[in-house]
This record gives C-alpha cells, structure tokens and sequence, in this order.
C-alpha cells in the first residue's frame, strides 16, 4: 500500500484501569481491528508524582507501573506504544511517528471519550492533523452518559463529517 492511502488506526487508553463494564465492548472489538490497518499506535495514560490529576484532582488512580497502566489488550508485533502522563496523546512521540509515516489523517478510538480522546482529536486538528473518530470504538468508563455528550462536542469542534462509524471489523469506515 502506498504511503498516501496507509491508514493508521490510533487506540487511546485501553488499560485495565479504564475498563468497566461501560467501556469493555471496545476492547475484543479494537484488538481484532488493529490487524485491519497499515499501522497502529497504542497509548496508556500514567499519573506520576506530581501530576497536576494528583494535585489538582486530588487523583492517585494509575501510578506509572501499576497493573491498572497495562492494556486490557494484546497489540499487535509491530504496534507502537507511547505512555504519557497528560490527556492529550499527542506527544513528540507520536507527531516523528506520524511524520516519519508520511500521515497527516488518523483514525482514533478508545477509552475516555470525554477526556483523552476529546482532548487528543482537539490537538491533532489544531496542528491540521484529519482525525476520524470511531464513535462506536470509543467508550467513557463511566457510561454514555459522558460519552454521547463528548462525540457532540468533537462533531462541533471537528466537523460532523469526522466522526464515523465502524463498519464491524472492517477496515473500511463509512465516512457520513
């Protein structure tokens, strides 16, 4: 596959820590996706000390090197895993990935709907980066409740046309 049509498909805190019985569809369904993409990057969240959750939120959920951090799934061989302590997964790390791919559009998923995925699909437009979300393959851990409200707000601040659904396990996304 050439460089302009490779897809890679980006999976956002599918950790132990963030699977409850809301957010658990995604996991069986993301890791037999990830074989359907050119290439995949996984992220895990951790909290170190200090941390603004720590301070802030008075949160001391997911030390770095906690069960809680590991993924609640087995990635693929040549998968990418970048950990990294802020809601945003888009680090240094990921922005050589993409660039070193030649990739200015993602496809994004995961865990967090409301946090990590709101605030990563945010910052990859901002830096004029195409992200479709899989709404259907992003989940809150604590219900639709937080989830429905947050695939809203990106179809305001990104373009309804940018959150898509997933064609079972297809690699082909309808794109509506």
């Amino acid at each position: 596959m050439s460089e302009e049509s490779s897809q890679v498909l980006i999976v956002i805190d599918v950790q132990k820590g963030f699977v409850t019985p809301q957010s658990e569809h995604v996991v069986t369904a993301l890791e037999n996706l990830q074989y359907e993409f050119d290439y995949v990057v996984f992220t895990k969240f951790y909290n170190p000390d200090p941390s603004p959750f720590r301070k802030l939120l008075n949160s001391g959920s997911m030390p770095p090197q906690s069960p809680e951090t590991e993924l609640a799934l087995t990635p693929r061989d040549d998968a990418v895993i970048i950990s990294r302590p802020l809601y945003s997964c888009v680090t240094e790390a990921l922005l050589v990935r993409l660039k070193t791919w030649g990739l200015k559009e993602v496809f994004i998923a995961g865990i967090g709907t409301e946090t990590s995925v709101l605030k990563s699909v945010t910052d990859l437009f901002e830096l004029n980066i195409r992200a479709w979300v899989l709404k259907d393959l992003c989940a809150s851990e604590k219900g639709a409740e937080f989830h429905d409200p947050a695939i809203a707000i990106m179809s305001q601040l990104i373009g309804p046309q940018h959150i898509i659904t997933c064609n079972g396990t297809e690699a082909n996304m309808a794109r509506s």
